[in-house]
């Protein structure tokens, strides 16, 4: 038999004999049981109606740049800028960066790892040791070369792990999104409630230029006998009252101001507000039924559902974990004694391996990871079904809000329609002497309430619809 032949027969029987031994391994451990499958979390009791044909409007009930529907340009250009220099938003891209980073670390796990080297070594034997004089007391070792390992992923764990970190990288932009509605709501939450603080400071103005005037007229007629100082006293104690108020407005003016400085990632103080509240406070139309498969847009929902996920693909990796694990590698090179010899084909060198590893006794702890993973998941969908109910809790809060605000607001706008005819009618008698001033201020007192309470009904309309939006997850 030559001795190419003697060789093929030695590396077939030496890949014969691999094969029996990975059978062999293989055969003492269990096989992988059925794969698992993701349970659908118990939501049965989260499908609760909005409405009675809540499913029935199943388009965005405003454009996903919402607020532009409050047609206000300082509104658009506080959000533009929260946007581009928020520094929680700018914490959340960085969280993104590093989940696509960990991603791309996971998914090399997957592919063939391949490393090069180079090697001089030099070396002198113990002459007492050598058995032949032909034997060189000084050695030289060159060599060069690259070294390969992959690891055959035969169960799915390594899939399982990539496919938990594609995962996590969709849980930090569903994190920025949620991040940014909670942003922009804010930021017309504190933008229109600073409006609505001016609109009632120019209702208390108007009242104390109405107080100056009442003044002047009271002089004249207590300076011809019709008056007396009581009335006078008494009008000098509301304007002191509403001066008071105005302070008050003042003050959280400001402190909304500074919010915004803050929300837009700005300095306090930093932005200048040159616009002044129009006289018409602008509400969005909201539809009256709202499809609640809007909800599954929500991004904290989505994040929920994706935490869910990974935590099922940590599973399955644990699982896997539990398996026979097989490796290969290997080397190819060349080496010499010298420099010139290092290129030469017969200083070629090659070796293969196949490694097949399995657990047979850890203590438990393989088993008692997939345990806490076990769990993990389900905290996970637990997470899921906590995040939907809430969900649906947030956006019945709302609309049960704005059709109460709604009753109010009509309420109250019929009160301000009969103070304004009371206040003429107590002026009229007032001014004939039938009444005293005290109905005068009465009346001005009920026309006052009720015109800042107008204002601070439609504010809050406006902040029950931003809490609705922020509800839907839009955009």
């Amino acid at each position: 038999m030559s001795l190419s032949k003697t060789s093929a027969l030695r590396v077939k029987r030496s890949a014969l004999s691999v094969g029996c031994l990975m059978f062999i391994f293989t055969g003492c451990v269990a096989h992988p049981e059925k794969p698992l499958t993701t349970p659908a979390p118990a939501l049965d009791m989260a499908v609760v109606p909005l409405s009675t044909n809540a499913l029935e409007e199943i388009t965005r009930p405003l454009p996903k740049e919402w607020w532009t529907a409050f047609d206000d340009t300082e509104l658009n250009r506080l959000i533009a800028r929260a946007r581009e220099q928020n520094r929680n938003l700018a914490q959340a891209a960085a969280r993104i960066e590093a989940a696509q980073a960990t991603a791309r670390l996971v998914g090399a796990d997957a592919a063939l790892q391949v490393s090069g080297s180079g090697n001089v070594s030099r070396s002198r034997i113990s002459e007492n040791t050598v058995s032949s004089p032909l034997i060189p007391l000084y050695q030289t070792r060159l060599g060069i070369g690259f070294q390969f390992v992959y690891e055959a992923d035969l169960w799915g764990r390594i899939r399982a792990l990539r496919e938990a970190a594609k995962k996590q990288v969709e849980l930090s932009v569903a994190d920025r999104a949620t991040a940014e509605i909670a942003l922009c709501a804010e930021v017309a939450k504190a933008h229109l409630n600073r409006l609505a603080v001016l609109r009632e400071q120019r209702v208390v103005e108007r009242q104390l230029l109405a107080y100056a005037e009442t003044e002047k007229i009271q002089t004249i007629r207590t300076d011809a006998g019709f008056s007396t100082d009581l009335d006078a006293s008494r009008t000098r104690v509301e304007v002191a009252t509403r001066e008071g108020e105005l302070a008050v407005l003042r003050e959280r003016e400001q402190a909304l101001r500074l919010a915004l400085d803050i929300l837009c990632g700005d300095a306090a103080g930093a932005n200048t507000f040159t616009n002044q509240p129009s006289q018409e406070q602008r509400v969005p139309l909201i539809p009256r039924t709202l499809s609640l498969a809007l909800l599954e847009q929500r991004p904290d929902v989505a994040a929920k559902r994706l935490r869910w996920e990974a935590a099922f693909q940590r599973v399955c990796a644990a699982q896997a974990a539990r398996y026979p694990a097989l490796t290969l590698s290997g080397k190819i090179g060349t080496e010499s004694e010298r420099l010139s010899d290092l290129l030469d084909w017969k200083s070629r060198l090659w070796s293969v391996v196949a490694g097949l590893s399995a657990p047979l006794l850890d203590g438990g702890r393989l088993k008692a990871a997939k345990d806490v993973e076990q769990a993990g998941l389900k905290e996970a969908a637990a997470g899921y079904e906590v995040a939907v109910l809430t969900a649906y809790r947030e956006v019945a809060d709302a609309l049960n809000t704005l059709r109460g605000i709604e009753e109010r607001q009509t309420a109250t706008e019929r009160a301000r329609t009969a103070s304004l005819r009371t206040r003429e009618l107590a002026k009229e008698r007032y001014e004939k002497g039938f009444v005293t001033y005290l109905e005068v201020i009465e009346s001005e007192r009920s026309v006052l309430t009720a015109e800042r309470t107008l204002v601070q009904l439609i504010a809050s309309r406006q902040t029950a619809i931003i809490d609705l939006i922020r509800a839907l997850g839009i955009p």
